[in-house]
């Protein structure tokens, strides 16, 4: 007889095996950021060939829209609704939207799987609803463009759903850093937006995609920032005050612009329209705003530079921040593709640049100039609107690299936020997942809990009994069972209640007297909880906490009554531990 022996990898073997396992995936993060920054760079070049076949002009559509007739300013977003919403409806719903919600959302529930398609349709859409002039942003687009990039790329490589999580986070970190040309504000971005359950382990990985990103980006565009950025000087430490209440007004504002955007939705939603109708209504209205204020239209990155540059009076920029208001909740909220960050950073430096126009008029010799009152505002709004106040924070730092902005970016960025979270409590981002049912609790447990299914832990091999079945026999089955619970079912085997050791304790007393007189259906639970095979372990053990029961009937999707096994709770919690250790040893 032949033995063989298995061999024992030295410390040494298995940490050189470890570090070619690191260059590996660092190298995979490498090839997201160069395709994701590539993709931004042609998303760019599309956008401005799209707006060019719409308006006639590239950039600037206020120019545009002044030599056009008011019928064509209006009806060109009708036309691009008109086109945009069968293909959204039939095609890729996906794609509605601001983009990084649905990336969030693959991360909570499907273990960081977004569709292959989803980078082609999501390109397309955005373009065309940016083309037409919606009010939307191409931050979130590229966000998702890029996670589809990891996604698919981690899927292809057939890896775990950790790493899927991971690289689905460093096409978002790359999309960030190619578009504003700032890799720090993608990384955080990735880290403190898209990843529910973030650890430091991976931050390597992420930034790694949003470094090799911002390569590209600079290769094609240049080192130019996004925005005219003035030099940003701090006058007295007495505008600290001032900052804080920008903070506070940007806070109450965000809080509106969530509000807005969700009540177009219920509108829309209370009169029935069609999915594929809404963009076209939508573009009705922000056509409409056009007429009176044509900054609405687009990015709206115009209006924000137009204020860094201290080119708009504060009438002006009054006007523009109600109507981009109204045209981006508008645009959103009928299902535009395009993001929510962009109009955010505008909404926020039309804010600010009002707020120091006023603070200027009251102490002139005091206060800095007003366009440095709009860069901390548009950092104060997205802090407000996201709930991500590091992300803001060197968003803006990133732009200026003067460390002098640090103060006023921190004072005004944390007081929005803790007002949005004092009077609202949730993100732009994560008030669009709730209303879709999708909760989002940050944690390495729940988001494991979230990839588990009821049905690939559930028991088939169950026990029923006839709702006429006598006491005496149902005492005698529970005294062989090993299940602590009984369906039990009519004559059609249709799931009325449940029995458990707890209905048959009650009954024990007087056994003698009730052993042939009381059935099943007499002492069972008929108002029984259930679960379906295709809700998570999340759901299952949320109803496990709210009521003192330890099994639950799986139920079918369409017929509540018939019951397709069990779930038990020690089956829930020999799952998780199972789980837990697995990505123990994958990491």
């Amino acid at each position: 007889m032949v033995t063989t022996r298995s061999r024992v990898f030295s410390p040494s073997e298995r940490m050189r095996g470890h570090g070619w396992r690191i260059v590996f995936l660092l190298l995979i993060a490498a090839t997201i950021g160069v395709v994701t920054g590539t993709l931004a760079v042609a998303f760019r070049y599309l956008l401005l060939e799209t707006t060019a076949l719409f308006w006639g002009e590239s950039y600037d559509l206020v120019a545009a829209t002044a030599a056009m007739p008011w019928y064509l300013v209006v009806a060109i977003p009708v036309a691009g609704g008109l086109i945009l919403g069968p293909i959204l409806e039939r095609f890729a719903p996906e794609a509605r939207g601001a983009g990084v919600p649905e990336v969030i959302e693959s991360v909570v529930t499907r273990e960081g799987n977004i569709r292959h398609r989803t980078t082609l349709f999501k390109m397309f859409c955005t373009t065309l609803s940016l083309g037409c002039g919606a009010s939307v942003g191409r931050e979130g687009p590229v966000v998702h463009i890029g996670s589809s990039v990891g996604s698919s790329l981690a899927q292809l490589m057939k890896l775990s759903p950790e790493w899927k999580r991971v690289f689905l986070a460093c096409g978002a970190a790359a999309g960030i850093a190619a578009t504003f040309n700032a890799p720090m504000a993608g990384m955080l971005f990735a880290a403190e937006i898209i990843l529910v359950d973030f650890q430091i382990n991976y931050l390597s990985q992420i930034a790694v995609s949003a470094v090799t990103a911002t390569v590209v980006s600079h290769r094609f565009l240049g080192s130019f920032p996004t925005f005219d950025v003035p030099a940003f000087q701090l006058l007295s430490y007495w505008e600290i005050p001032l900052y804080l209440i920008l903070g506070v007004l940007a806070g109450f504002l965000a809080i509106v612009f969530i509000q807005l955007i969700n009540r177009v939705e219920d509108s829309c939603n209370l009169m029935k329209l069609p999915l594929w109708s809404r963009p076209a209504l939508g573009g009705v209205f922000v056509g409409g705003l056009a007429l009176l204020s044509p900054y609405v239209l687009g990015v709206g990155y115009q209006a924000i530079n137009e204020v860094l540059t201290a080119d708009l009076v504060p009438a002006v920029m009054l006007a523009i921040l109600l109507a981009k208001l109204a045209a981006t909740a508008i645009s959103v909220g009928v299902g535009f593709s395009g993001g929510i960050f962009a109009p955010s950073l505008v909404l926020g430096g039309l804010l600010g640049g009002l707020f120091g126009c006023l603070a200027q008029a009251l102490a002139p010799h005091l206060v800095a100039e007003f366009p440095v009152y709009a860069l901390v505002g548009m950092a104060a709004m997205v802090s407000g609107t996201t709930l991500a106040p590091i992300t803001a924070i060197f968003t803006i730092f990133e732009l200026t690299y003067n460390f002098e902005i640090i103060l006023p970016l921190m004072t005004s960025c944390i007081a929005s936020l803790v007002i949005v979270q004092s009077f609202y409590g949730l993100s732009i981002y994560e008030t669009r997942l709730v209303r879709r049912g999708v909760k989002i609790v940050r944690g390495r447990d729940i988001n494991l809990l979230r990839s588990l299914l009821v049905a690939d832990y559930m028991e088939q091999d169950f026990e029923q009994v006839d709702e006429r079945m006598p006491l005496g026999q149902l005492v005698a089955l529970a005294q062989e069972s090993n299940y602590p619970h009984f369906v039990v079912v009519n004559d059609e085997g249709r799931m009325v209640g449940m029995v458990s050791m707890r209905d048959l304790k009650a009954c024990l007393s007087e056994m003698g007297e009730l052993c042939k007189l009381v059935v099943a259906s007499e002492i069972m639970t008929r108002n029984v909880i259930t679960i379906t095979a295709q809700q998570n372990l999340e759901a299952a053990f949320e109803l496990f906490e709210k009521k003192p029961i330890s099994t639950l009937p799986v139920v079918n999707t369409r017929d509540g009554q018939h019951v397709v096994g069990v779930l038990k709770k020690t089956t829930l919690i020999h799952a998780y531990n199972q789980n837990i250790l697995k990505i123990g040893v994958e990491s």
